[in-house]
């Protein structure tokens, strides 16, 4: 596999990233077509939330069986017929149907890319995160022009079909590796095992309270948000541009402040209340500098720090149970911003609260 190959599990997870990150600032429109409240809008990220836990799962135990190639093509698949249905169904419980078949297409292609970008002669994966970002920063102005275009924002939907189905045809020409005695399966024994291992445990807890945080933040950043000084559109993009930026940066950030996670962790707590309180959109923008780093930072201590014969496991539980837990606190958050939008700010700095106080009780990552 040579360096240029670098560059396909890029293109995947940009992709995907492009998908994921249109629900956030398009659940205000969502209410709007089906004149529906705010707590059933929060049934839409859970959905799809929820295919991602399933098909994470799935994936991490086949992905031997069904190779590189066969599996990024069952996602394809799947992204093309789920986003198809949003596209064209004016129903909340076809929408609803179409993300969760959305979400079972991810497991398949962040696995599947990640698989393949594994078998790379120098694997970057510095780059292949910053991917993600990038998607996070041109997806709400893929959705402008696709409403602006065709008028009516799940056009998005049709658009990300036709990329996808582009992505297809190529995949097909394109040769992949044969996975020999791949490992990274997951099963319920194995965690089981792993769990009785303190590192495993710190470093997965703190990994799903992150990701519980930064996905109930973003999912209902739009709703909570005024639009003053900058529209909700540009606040998500600038949030992922610091975001993308921040990770891109994170080795020397953690030369500069040592107790990377403490600190940080302090700054985007009180960024997050001021945005709540004051609704206004710079300060979730600016979170999005102090989210990024996080997840690279503390995932960095976890493999240095885990047993060798636990990390493929590792791997495969975080992205399974980092969904579930964010899905779980986007659908909570939901629920108490129908009631109050500035309680619901609770539900963030309690997480936030936890981690810092697991980092400070195990010393394990600062």
């Amino acid at each position: 596999m040579s360096n240029l190959d670098n560059l396909y599990p890029m293109l995947v997870i940009f992709s995907y990233s492009l998908v994921l990150n249109s629900m956030p600032p398009l659940l205000s429109s969502f209410r709007e077509l089906f004149n529906i409240s705010i707590a059933l809008s929060s049934f839409l990220p859970f959905f799809s939330l929820a295919g991602t836990v399933i098909s994470n799962i799935f994936t991490g135990i086949f992905l031997n069986k069904l190779g590189i190639k066969r599996a990024l093509l069952t996602g394809y698949s799947l992204t093309i017929i789920g986003a198809l249905i949003v596209a064209f169904s004016g129903n909340y419980l076809l929408s609803i149907f179409g993300l969760f078949v959305f979400g079972l297409s991810t497991g398949f292609g962040f696995t599947g890319s990640t698989t393949l970008l594994s078998q790379a002669k120098n694997p970057n994966f510095g780059f292949y995160h910053g991917a993600y970002g990038l998607g996070g920063i041109l997806a709400p102005f893929c959705i402008s022009w696709a409403t602006r275009s065709f008028g009516d924002f799940r056009n998005v939907y049709l658009m990300y079909a036709m990329m996808f189905l582009l992505l297809t045809f190529y995949t097909v020409t394109k040769n992949f590796p044969i996975l020999q005695n791949v490992q990274g399966g997951l099963s319920l024994k194995g965690i089981s095992n792993a769990f009785k291992n303190a590192d495993f445990l710190t470093f997965l807890s703190l990994l799903i309270l992150y990701s519980s945080a930064e996905i109930g933040v973003i999912t209902w950043a739009g709703t909570v948000m005024k639009d003053v000084i900058i529209s909700s559109y540009v606040a998500y993009s600038l949030f992922w541009l610091a975001f993308t930026l921040s990770r891109f940066f994170t080795n020397y950030l953690e030369k500069v402040m040592p107790a990377l996670l403490r600190t940080t962790a302090i700054i985007l707590g009180l960024t997050i209340f001021l945005f709540f309180w004051l609704r206004n959109p710079l300060f979730f923008a600016l979170s999005g500098f102090f989210f990024g780093p996080l997840f690279p930072y503390m995932q960095k201590n976890a493999l240095g720090k885990i047993k060798k014969e636990h990390l493929t496991l590792f791997n495969g539980a975080t992205y399974a149970f980092t969904s579930l837990g964010g899905s779980v606190v986007s659908i909570l958050m939901g629920m108490i911003i129908e009631r109050n939008i500035f309680l619901a700010l609770i539900v963030p700095l309690v997480i936030i609260i936890s981690m810092e106080l697991i980092s400070l009780r195990t010393g394990k990552v600062k």
